[in-house]
């Protein structure tokens, strides 16, 4: 891979460097940018299969580290390829890694793995504790044995195990079908019967062994199968040290869009009554106690039966949130979270809070209704000078095929507006989203 280097920005140059694995897709560009801005310089792992996905993010590093794909696609040959990566700069270019985090689901492992005390011995969530998390199916038998709540669940391999677990078990459907690792929605599926289920079953199966969207050792864990729980999905975007959790801002999430469960937005912070926010921040604190020596940014789904004030997790994510969370998190709060992650990365104490820019934030994600064509998917001039606009990203490429229901693939684009309250907030939003330009037209 080569050394692409730049002049050291910030004033943490004489520390040494942050690793970033993983820099995902050229909508991180303005966090990166920040990071450099504010944290000193920044030396990115990326495997040679994603270098062409983040070559936007070359010149703004100070080290570029590029691992090739190993023959056996397995978890062990992956962070190995990594660390003699790693190992070999430390050992030629004389600059300190000082701290190595990830903003990137399929990252997490080989920032814990990397940062193991017999490689950096740098401060992370220790790699037994992110594999039981990354897992739906650990997570659940951990949650439970911890005696935090957990809906019927069973782990999932093909379609015999789950006739036998149809069968062996007293389901009580609805039941959600996600894969035991993943993130962003992908083949997730809520099913209102045995017949549904089974009927579904072999297609998503397929797909999520065969399109590649995840790495297929993530796609080999297979599925996890649960009960719905009835209740207001929250999020909780945060971080723990040591396995503490130190700080926390609960959001509440708009209902999922129909049976592929698509996230839809939320409103920051959340507007639930104070006994409930404490209910579910004590819940945060009680899972990531069950989870030894969480030491990262997270972000926590979570539901709240409005009626019986019962709570329930739904996963757990060791990473900042995506999407519109961050911006969203800092304009009601001050704190932005990319930044707390670099901070417990090198061991410092996270910086102080910057004044808020709203009181409350209101956030969209647009689907379409109907497969067909992107004909138009951006932002006018009019919003980007909206004073109420907190953030947007547009992923919709023009001429490009769009397929409904297919988690955040399937996302044009977020929208996030503040205001001084929710009402206003949701005001703003509405107009800031009638200044997109949004169409998809359909395939006749």
């Amino acid at each position: 891979g080569g050394s692409s280097r730049c002049q050291p920005t910030g004033g943490a140059s004489e520390a040494g460097l942050l690793l970033l694995v993983l820099p995902g897709n050229s909508g991180r560009e303005p966090v990166l940018r920040r990071l450099v801005a504010e944290t000193g310089p920044v030396a990115v792992l990326v495997p040679s299969k994603l270098a062409t996905s983040s070559a936007w993010a070359r010149p703004l590093t100070a080290a570029w580290l590029e691992f090739g794909q190993p023959e056996d696609s397995g978890f062990t040959a992956w962070s190995s390829a990594a660390w003699a990566v790693v190992s070999s700069f430390i050992a030629t270019d004389g600059r300190r890694l000082q701290g190595c985090t990830t903003w990137d689901e399929w990252g997490i492992e080989i920032c814990a793995f990397l940062c193991d005390a017999s490689r950096l011995n740098l401060p992370y969530t220790p790699l037994a504790t992110v594999q039981q998390v990354r897992n739906k199916v650990c997570f659940r038998e951990a949650c439970a044995k911890a005696a935090v709540p957990a809906p019927r669940f069973a782990g999932i391999q093909n379609e015999a195990e789950l006739r036998t677990t149809l069968r062996e078990l007293p389901w009580t459907f609805p039941l959600i079908l996600k894969p035991a690792k993943g993130a962003g929605s992908y083949y997730c599926r809520r099913v209102e019967s045995p017949e549904e289920l089974l009927a579904v079953f072999p297609e998503l199966d397929e797909c999520l062994r065969q399109e590649g969207k995840t790495p297929e050792e993530d796609a080999a864990a297979g599925w996890s199968l649960e009960e719905f729980f009835a209740g207001a999905e929250v999020d909780v975007d945060g971080w723990a040290k040591d396995g503490q959790v130190e700080w926390m801002l609960v959001s509440d999430n708009r209902p999922c869009l129909g049976v592929s469960c698509c996230e839809t937005g939320g409103i920051y912070p959340s507007q639930l009554p104070a006994p409930l926010l404490r209910r579910l921040e004590e819940l945060t604190r009680k899972v990531i106690a069950a989870m030894p020596g969480v030491h990262s940014t997270f972000h926590f789904e979570a539901l709240v039966n409005l009626e019986t004030e019962a709570v329930m997790p739904v996963e757990l994510n060791l990473r900042t949130g995506g999407a519109e969370c961050p911006c969203s998190v800092e304009a009601v709060t001050g704190i932005f979270l990319p930044l707390a992650a670099v901070d417990l990365a090198v061991g410092r104490a996270p910086r102080p809070p910057q004044p808020a820019k709203a009181v409350v934030v209101a956030t969209t994600n647009e689907y379409w209704g109907s497969a067909g064509t992107v004909a138009a998917c951006e932002g006018t001039q009019e919003l980007f000078t909206d004073p109420d606009l907190i953030g947007a990203a547009f992923f919709g490429k023009k001429d490009a095929p769009y397929v409904p229901g297919k988690g955040s693939v399937s996302c044009l684009c977020w929208v996030a507006a503040g205001g001084i309250d929710a009402e206003k907030a949701e005001q703003n939003l509405q107009r800031c989203i009638s200044k997109c330009k949004l169409e998809v037209r359909s395939q006749e």
